[in-house]
């Protein structure tokens, strides 16, 4: 199950996603449900929809359509296409890595894998009560020029995640924050290894 980026939609990570599967798994893609306009656009023709998956205001809610669209997606796959639902892998870029370790962390045996791609923990970890242990193997790839999280951050997401995922593979790419390419074949392997 693949999740776009802020700002992204479900078509840009549905090819990232099928670069991923190379037509050997079932691949979903969901898109956020909380749509604005682009920012930063100079000219007014460029302007186009993209999409978030959540904002400040009333975040709790947000994360509950989160889970609650996770679920669902699953279960269609599993029934439209006969996927394993005991082998289930989210793959996640930026925004919506946060959002996946709080569904993975609240269902300790819903998913088998989580790959997050220049993204964080969430922002309650030591505070939430629902985060535990869980038997899901985690990929972590941190971007070494990631305007948004600094080696030392990242380097403490490993040390938080080493805490509750039943393994951590924690990997630093040359790449500012955007999905570095030449992760693919690494996390097809990775996703291999673990089904």
């Amino acid at each position: 199950v693949a999740l776009h980026g802020y700002e992204g939609d479900k078509d840009s990570m549905m090819r990232i996603a099928k670069h991923v599967a190379n037509d050997g798994m079932v691949v979903v893609s969901l898109q956020g449900p909380f749509q604005f306009f682009r920012r930063l656009v100079k000219n007014p023709k460029e302007i186009r929809v993209v999409f978030g998956w959540g904002t400040t205001y009333k975040m709790e809610d947000s994360i509950a359509l989160h889970h609650r669209d996770l679920e669902t997606i699953i279960k269609y796959a599993v029934r439209k296409y006969q996927a394993d639902a005991q082998r289930v892998f989210l793959l996640a870029f930026s925004q919506a890595c946060a959002l996946n370790y709080r569904y993975v962390f609240s269902h300790g045996r819903a998913i088998r894998g989580a790959i997050a791609v220049c993204g964080g923990v969430p922002g309650d970890w030591n505070e939430n009560v629902h985060y535990r242990h869980a038997g899901t193997h985690v990929l972590h790839i941190a971007a070494r020029q990631d305007e948004w999280y600094s080696r030392e951050k990242n380097l403490e997401f490993r040390r938080q995640l080493r805490q509750r995922a039943a393994s951590v593979d924690f990997r630093f790419y040359n790449s500012p924050h955007k999905f570095p390419r030449q992760s693919l074949p690494y996390i097809r392997r990775w996703i291999e290894k673990h089904l």
